[in-house]
């Protein structure tokens, strides 16, 4: 029995839905990522030719191909769901003052390269949901002021699949450690590493099994490599592309001089913000004794600052549950959107609408349409 009992103890969760469990269920979902990622790259031919080729003959050949690659996918997804979660506890929590503010702007940063590897990790098995995200990324960096247009024509230009795959498994995974070390890693090494990753995975299991059960029950559309998967084939699946396509939305709703304030300087200015968020809210100082009327003046910013923070949060979820929506037919922005005019750009009136229009879900007419949309329509 005694040995039993320091078995559990050695494995049994510390403080779990407190502080950081969110954070080290998206650190254990990152290892995860790296293991899986590390089977798939010994497949994957970087080539526009082969790539599809290769990732469906790992899809479909390769011993565990299939439950490896969906585990990648939805590792992903709930990855995002677990960063969100960790970064609005710790904005809540205030987890930047006290001297953790290298803590907070490190994980801020890492959010931003979560979202960076959804980009390039979708567009790398070079389907059509690829193609499509890619030249959504592209219309995207047409936003930016001054160099906009530079960056667009150098991503078009230098587009390959060779180019995608280094930045997504070798560059952007040199600056995670990087900025992981300073984040976790070396506080984890000093209270154990091995501790640390015992009971945090022993505290992750009921969502390591939720990622494999998903795989199994709703695995990646995957055909034969002549059979090319389109976007509404898994319509609805949780994908980690739908972080990024609900920040695309404007496209939709939008006229072009709109786009650069919602698509570049409203989420230019949060970004800035959420960094600057450890030097505007400062630890107050103990023992510093207030008057009523700055005590009345404290509280209401305090109040001001968890009212902003939950209609952000709540905002953001209802934003990322109507992208979920879309993002199956988001791809079809490039032509469908307000820019376009009337022609091409407003669409007929059964669009989107697959039981009064069942073409939409026929792959062969949708590549037709793709190629030649004022024939194929």
């Amino acid at each position: 029995m005694q040995h039993k009992a320091g078995l559990w103890n050695k494995i049994k969760p510390k403080k779990v839905l407190i502080r950081h469990y969110f954070g080290g269920l998206a650190f254990i979902l990152l290892l995860g990522q790296l293991f899986t990622g590390l089977y798939m790259i010994f497949y994957y031919e970087p080539s526009l030719k082969e790539t599809y080729k290769t990732v469906q003959y790992f899809n479909n050949e390769v011993f565990l191909g299939a439950l490896t690659r969906n585990i990648h996918r939805y590792g992903a997804f709930f990855m995002g769901v677990a960063i969100f979660i960790h970064l609005f506890m710790g904005y809540f929590r205030k987890d930047y003052q006290g001297g953790r503010k290298k803590y907070w702007i490190t994980g801020v940063l890492l959010s931003v390269l979560y979202v960076s590897y959804n980009i390039s990790g979708t567009i790398l098995p070079w389907e059509w949901k690829g193609y499509w995200l890619m030249e959504m990324f592209n219309n995207w960096l047409k936003n930016i002021p001054f160099v906009g247009d530079y960056l667009y024509n150098l991503m078009m230009i230098t587009y390959t699949p060779t180019r995608n795959f280094v930045i997504h498994d070798i560059i952007l995974p040199v600056i995670t450690f990087v900025l992981l070390e300073i984040h976790c890693l070396a506080r984890f090494r000093a209270r154990g590493m091995a501790d640390y990753f015992i009971r945090q995975t022993f505290a992750s299991i009921p969502l390591i099994i939720a990622v494999i059960a998903m795989s199994v029950i709703y695995p990646v559309p995957s055909a034969d490599p002549e059979i090319i998967p389109l976007p509404m084939e898994g319509m609805y699946i949780p994908a980690p592309e739908w972080f990024f396509v609900t920040f695309e939305l404007p496209y939709w709703y939008y006229p072009p001089k709109n786009w650069p304030m919602f698509l570049f300087w409203i989420p230019f200015f949060f970004l800035a913000f959420t960094f600057l968020i450890p030097y505007l809210f400062k630890r107050k100082k103990k023992g510093l004794q207030l008057d009523e009327k700055a005590k009345r003046l404290s509280r209401r910013i305090n109040i001001a600052y968890m009212g902003v923070g939950a209609t952000v949060c709540v905002l953001m979820v209802v934003g990322l549950l109507w992208g979920s929506v879309k993002a199956p037919w988001m791809g079809c922005n490039s032509c469908h959107n307000i820019a376009q005019g009337e022609r091409m750009g407003i669409p007929p009136v059964s669009y989107k609408d697959t039981k009064r229009n069942p073409v939409l879900l026929d792959n062969r007419w949708m590549m037709r349409h793709w190629y030649e949309p004022q024939v194929i329509w």
